[in-house]
C-alpha cells in the first residue's frame, strides 16, 4: 500500500498542494520551498499522541497569506461586523482552516486494509483527512465583534482575532463527512526523522534506540523469550551468589529472639524480570566493537537509518501502512555511503510493501539513482510532480542524461544550457577570463529543450532567475523557430548563424585562427569553408586547444560568436526583444 495522492491547503507555506507519490518519493526544492513543511504535513494525520506528536496546531502553522486575506476581510467588513449586519455564512468562508488529505492506494490482497475509509470503490481508493478549523464560529465572530468595537488598530491584536483556543481538529473520510477511529488510525502509523539527529548515540548514556529494540524482538519465538528468561535466571542467582546476600542478612547469629533464624532464612531477593522491550532497550548499538558515541556525524546517521530500514524491511505485517519521513538523508554521508543509501532506500521500497518513504533531499545522487518519476519539485510553497508532469519519453531524455545536476538546471539564478561539450568547454573558458560571470552556471545537455523550458517556467515562475539556451543551427529553421517562442523576460534562446558552432567561431575570428594555428594545423592557405570542415574533423582537439589558450591570455582578439555574446548580456541586464 501507498499514499497515492497527498492534497494540502493552508499548512505553513503550503497554500495549495495537490501531487501523487509513488511508492518511494524524492522532494527537491531550495531552502524554505516547502519540502520540511510537507514531510511534517502528511505525518500529522497519522501521528500519535503517544508519540508527544501533538495534532493541534498554532496560529504560525496557518498559512499567511490565507490569516491575511481574513485580516482583510475583517477590515473591509468591520462596520457590518459591528452593528451586526454580516451573516455568519458570509463570516465562515472567510476564517482560515487547515486541511491534509492522504489518499490510499492498496495494492493485491491489500483491499480489505482501506475498507473502512473507501473515497472511491470503482478504483478502490481510501482516503484519511485532517482538518483544523473553528469549532463554533459564532463565538467567533462574538470575539471579533467585541474586539473591533474597542480597538482602533487590529494588526496589533491579529492573534486575538483568531483565537487557537478556538480551533478544534478532526480525523475523518474525506467526502464522507465520518470519523476514523481511534482503533482503525492506529493502524496507520508515521516515523519522522528530522534533519536534527546529529545528536543520536552521541554520548555514552545514549543506549541504542527504539528501532533496533523493534528489530531485535521481531526476530523472536516463544522459544526466545524462555531462553532469555532462563538466562536472566542465571544472571541473577549470579548477583545473588557474588553479592553474598545470606552472609550480608544474617543477624540471626547475632540475636537471641527466639525464632529469629525461622524468620530471618524466609526473607529473599527475588529476579525481577523486565518487560522483553526494557531489556532490548539496554543495549547499545556500536560500530567496530566501539560505541555508537565514539563514531563521527556520517557513521551514526548511517546506522541510525540503516537500523530502522532493517527493522521494517522484513516485518510481519503488523499495521496496515506505516510512512516514513526523512530530512536530508545525506546528511554527513561521503559519497560512497550516499550511494550505499539511495541503493538501501530503493532495495527497501521494492521489498516492504507497507512502509513508503518520503525524504527531501539537495543530493543529485537521490535523484539519479531513485528515478525522476518518483521526484516532486518544490518552489515557494507549490509542488510539481515530474511523474505527472513528464511523459515516459520525457523521462527517458532526461535520463539520458544521466548526471545531469537537476538541483543547478533548476534552481540556479543563471544558468545556460548547451548541446555538447564543445560549447561547454569554450563559454567555461571564456568565464575563467572573466571575473564579472562566475555566477552562471552551464549544463550539457541534448538538442530538444522544449519541455526543460516548460518546466525551469514553472519552477521560477515569478522569480528573477535567468536561462539561457545555446542551439545549433543544423539546417532546422522550424526547430529554432519554435524554440525562439519560448523566450519571455527571464529565458533567451539563440541559435548559431552557421550549421554548428565551428562556423560561427571561424567566421568571426577567420584571420587570428590562420596566423596562429595555420602550421600546427594546416590552416595557413586554407578558405573559412575549408577550416571548418577541417575542424569538425579534429572536434575536441582544436576546442581545447583554443580554450587553453583563451586561459592563458594567447587569444586576446578572439571573438566569441554572436549568439554566445548575446545569451551572457542577457544574463548581465541586457534586454532583447522575445
Amino acid at each position: 500500500m501507498k499514499i497515492s495522492r497527498v492534497i494540502i491547503d493552508n499548512y505553513r507555506n503550503l497554500r495549495h498542494v495537490d501531487v501523487e507519490l509513488s511508492n518511494i518519493v524524492t522532494l527537491i526544492g531550495e531552502n524554505n520551498s516547502g519540502k520540511s513543511n510537507f514531510l511534517r504535513a502528511i505525518s500529522i494525520p497519522l501521528s500519535s499522541e503517544e508519540n508527544g506528536t501533538s495534532k493541534r496546531l498554532t496560529w504560525y502553522d496557518i498559512n499567511k497569506l490565507t490569516r491575511n486575506n481574513y485580516y482583510d476581510f475583517l477590515e473591509s467588513k468591520k462596520a457590518s461586523i459591528i452593528d451586526g449586519s454580516l451573516s455568519l455564512d458570509q463570516f465562515v468562508t472567510n476564517i482560515p482552516s487547515v486541511s491534509i488529505l492522504l489518499e490510499f492506494k492498496p495494492e493485491k490482497n491489500e483491499h480489505y486494509n482501506i475498507k473502512d475509509i473507501l473515497i472511491d470503490e470503482e478504483k478502490w481508493i481510501g482516503g484519511i483527512q485532517y482538518s483544523f478549523f473553528v469549532k463554533k464560529p459564532e463565538e467567533l465572530l462574538e470575539r471579533v465583534k467585541k474586539i473591533l468595537e474597542s480597538e482602533t488598530d487590529e494588526k496589533n491584536v491579529q492573534m486575538s482575532l483568531l483565537p487557537m483556543e478556538l480551533f478544534d481538529y478532526s480525523i475523518t473520510v474525506p467526502y464522507r463527512n465520518s470519523k476514523v477511529s481511534y482503533d482503525l488510525l492506529s493502524l496507520f502509523k508515521s516515523i519522522e526523522l528530522p534533519a536534527e539527529r546529529d545528536n543520536f548515540s552521541s554520548n555514552a548514556n545514549k543506549l541504542g534506540s527504539k528501532a533496533l529494540a523493534d528489530l531485535l524482538q521481531e526476530g523472536m519465538t516463544a522459544a526466545s523469550q524462555v531462553k532469555i528468561e532462563k538466562a536472566y535466571k542465571e544472571f541473577f542467582d549470579t548477583i545473588k551468589a557474588e553479592g553474598k546476600f545470606d552472609d550480608v542478612l544474617n543477624w540471626q547469629n547475632y540475636s537471641d529472639i527466639e525464632n529469629a533464624q525461622d524468620f530471618f532464612q524466609q526473607i529473599s531477593i527475588l529476579p525481577n524480570m523486565p518487560p522483553m522491550s526494557s531489556i532490548l532497550g539496554s543495549i547499545r548499538l556500536g560500530y567496530d566493537e566501539d560505541n555508537m558515541y565514539m563514531q563521527g556525524l556520517g557513521h551514526r546517521n548511517l546506522i541510525l537509518m540503516t537500523v530502522l530500514l532493517n527493522s521494517y524491511i522484513n516485518k510481519q505485517r503488523d499495521l496496515s501502512f506505516r510512512l516514513m519521513t526523512v530530512e536530508e538523508p545525506e546528511a554527513h554521508l561521503c559519497i560512497n555511503n550516499v550511494i550505499l543509501m539511495t541503493r538501501l532506500f530503493n532495495i527497501f521500497s521494492k521489498k516492504n510493501k507497507y512502509t513508503q518513504i518520503v525524504y527531501s533531499t539537495h543530493h543529485v545522487e537521490f535523484v539519479n539513482k531513485v528515478g525522476l518519476e518518483k521526484v516532486i519539485v518544490f518552489h515557494n510553497g507549490e509542488a510539481i510532480s515530474l511523474g505527472t508532469e513528464l511523459t515516459d519519453k520525457e523521462r527517458d531524455y532526461l535520463a539520458a542524461n544521466p548526471n545531469t545536476d537537476i538541483f543547478k538546471l533548476l534552481y540556479s539564478k543563471k544558468i545556460i544550457m548547451v548541446e555538447g561539450i564543445t560549447e561547454e568547454l569554450l563559454i567555461k573558458s571564456y568565464f575563467q577570463t572573466r571575473d564579472d560571470l562566475s555566477e552562471i552556471k552551464i549544463i550539457s545537455f541534448h538538442k530538444g529543450f522544449t519541455k526543460i523550458i516548460d518546466i525551469w517556467k514553472k519552477i521560477n515562475v515569478g522569480s528573477t532567475n535567468k536561462l539561457g539556451i545555446v542551439r545549433d543551427f543544423d539546417n532546422q529553421p522550424n526547430a529554432q523557430v519554435e524554440h525562439e517562442k519560448q523566450q519571455d523576460s527571464n529565458i533567451i534562446i539563440r541559435t548559431t548563424k552557421g550549421y554548428t558552432l565551428e562556423t560561427d567561431i571561424t567566421n568571426n575570428n577567420y584571420d587570428l585562427l590562420k596566423t596562429t594555428y595555420g602550421n600546427e594545423y594546416g590552416w595557413g592557405n586554407m578558405t573559412a569553408d575549408e577550416i571548418q570542415n577541417d575542424w569538425r574533423q579534429k572536434k575536441s582537439d582544436v576546442m581545447l586547444r583554443i580554450c587553453h589558450d583563451l586561459i592563458n591570455g594567447e587569444l586576446k582578439d578572439f571573438s566569441l560568436p554572436k549568439h554566445i555574446q548575446e545569451i551572457i548580456d542577457f544574463m548581465q541586464g541586457v534586454v532583447y526583444d522575445s
